[in-house]
């Protein structure tokens, strides 16, 4: 049982700051990771994380404000804000399952680009001067061969997060750019729909509150 008011005030109020806050956050963030590698890198799992959270408040929400429902004064505004209220869970669920779907598909499905390994010869393996075979060999060969080692590690090192899982998961180049597409008008338009839901919601609220209880010349 939630505790429906605290010191004095409605638990409603409490839980509709942090979901004007939370949810539109998830909702730039989702947007932003789906066209924005190098943002979809950065915050990694932290994207759905926080729309997740924005989720689970939504339920928390509207059960609080069902409760003061009952405790003020019906009216037509009240009325129309709990009706809105009441459909941005469908929106927040689908703010997380998209979040969730192209963290998912960035870390461990999509096709990973690599650098190429450089050429690397053995240290042991002579270096033919003039390029004869049995020529003398030079006397910079080991120090050739190291720095084409170097230069390998250094590639391989250069490989993103994204492509730390095994790369016979991953998808082609053609799939990946397809789903890409898919998960950025996903992304965007579900995010718009979110954040436009909210704000929907937000303004029927102030209206229901503040509408009508003040007076427009100082008292």
């Amino acid at each position: 049982m939630l505790p429906y008011e605290i010191n004095g005030l409605p638990l409603h109020i409490l839980l509709v700051h942090f979901v004007v806050i939370v949810i539109p956050a998830g909702a730039l963030m989702t947007a932003a990771g789906a066209v924005w590698p190098a943002f979809r890198r950065k915050l990694g799992i932290v994207t759905p994380i926080v729309t997740l959270l924005g989720l689970l408040s939504v339920p928390l929400a509207t059960n609080a404000g069902e409760w003061l429902q009952q405790r003020v004064g019906a009216t037509p505004l009240i009325a129309a804000h709990v009706a809105l209220g009441d459909t941005l869970l469908p929106w927040a669920i689908a703010q997380f399952l998209v979040s969730l779907v192209i963290w998912g598909w960035y870390r461990f499905f999509a096709a990973s680009k690599a650098f190429p390994d450089a050429p690397v010869r053995r240290v042991s393996e002579p270096v033919p001067v003039g390029g004869e075979t049995g020529g003398a060999t030079r006397a910079d060969a080991r120090p050739a061969a190291s720095g084409l080692n170097g230069s390998a590690a250094a590639a391989s090192a250069a490989v993103t997060a994204e492509s730390a899982a095994d790369p016979r998961r991953r998808a082609s180049l053609a799939v990946s750019l397809v789903v890409s597409i898919v998960l950025i008008v996903a992304g965007v338009g579900i995010s718009a729909g979110t954040f436009y839901k909210v704000v929907q919601i937000g303004e029927s609220g102030s209206s229901a509150v503040w509408q009508g209880s003040f007076s427009e010349n100082p008292k």
